[in-house]
């Protein structure tokens, strides 16, 4: 298969899926404008709309600008729907127990799961290549938690995109090697931003975990992976994505990139 034209065909995803986020924040943001915003700036003022109001707009212009509203919202929750990753119940905090224990003993059960899986498919994959910071408070632990929930898709869908091309191909190289699979620092998340007036904060409305990844394949290998990503309910957006052709003919490609997780507020 062509890199080129892989991505050339599956432009609108490999951009739609970065930016799908941003399209809905937009349209989010003129719908609320439009209906909340001058009622909101009425009812402070004690000002209601008279007849005479009503009729600087006629029937038409009223129902077109309904229809729009309309349009917008569904094609917001459309992209929510596609956007969403929901976090699974092992991922989630629960309510008794200490939650520093209780992240201890599911980070420490996903690492285990990833070596032993490219164990059992001859990948190469190292500790120090695999990791995320040490939380300091219960929020910071249900984000790295969100996190770990990010990696542990990757590591099911990049398996089970090997195990399809070995199945198909015995002899197909499939997935060589593991080399990043980091979960961003939420440090940065965590400084104070000021907004202008009427400016979105999108920590207000998003939660998001970013996770870095690097590994070795053949290229049917990670084009399965790239299609993977897409499922209802529990999307990786790819950020980024990059392939590097192999040297020489019958090595893997080098697969990077990053991929979030976002739940909305």
């Amino acid at each position: 298969m062509d890199v080129g034209a892989f991505v050339q065909e599956n432009r609108r995803w490999l951009l739609g899926a970065a930016g799908g986020g941003i399209a809905w924040l937009i349209g989010s943001a003129i719908v609320g404008s439009i209906y909340d915003g001058d009622a909101a700036w009425a009812a402070t003022r004690g000002i209601t709309r008279s007849a005479g109001d009503a009729q600087l707009y006629d029937s038409s212009v009223l129902s077109a600008a309904k229809a729009e509203a309309d349009e917008l919202a569904k094609e917001r929750e459309r992209l929510r729907s596609e956007l969403v990753f929901s976090l699974s119940p092992k991922y989630t905090l629960p309510a008794q127990g200490a939650p520093d224990e209780y992240l201890f003993q599911v980070g420490r059960a996903l690492k285990q799961s990833i070596f032993d899986g490219a164990n059992e498919r001859d990948v190469v994959a190292a500790d120090k290549d695999v990791g995320w910071d040490a939380p300091t408070s219960v929020d910071e632990i249900r984000g790295v938690l969100f996190g770990l929930d990010l990696i542990d898709e990757f590591r099911t869908r990049l398996f089970a995109a090997h195990d399809a091309v070995r199945a198909a191909r015995p002899e197909a190289i499939g997935l060589r090697a593991i080399q990043l699979c980091k979960l961003d620092s939420r440090r940065s998340s965590r400084t104070t931003k000021t907004t202008r007036p009427g400016e979105v904060d999108l920590r207000d409305l998003i939660v998001q975990e970013r996770v870095t990844f690097q590994f070795q394949s053949d290229e049917e290998t990670w084009v399965r992976f790239v299609e993977s990503c897409r499922q209802p309910g529990r999307t990786l957006v790819l950020e980024s994505f990059q392939v590097q052709a192999p040297a020489r003919i019958g090595e893997p490609c080098s697969v990077k990139g990053v991929l979030q997780g976002i739940t909305f507020k």
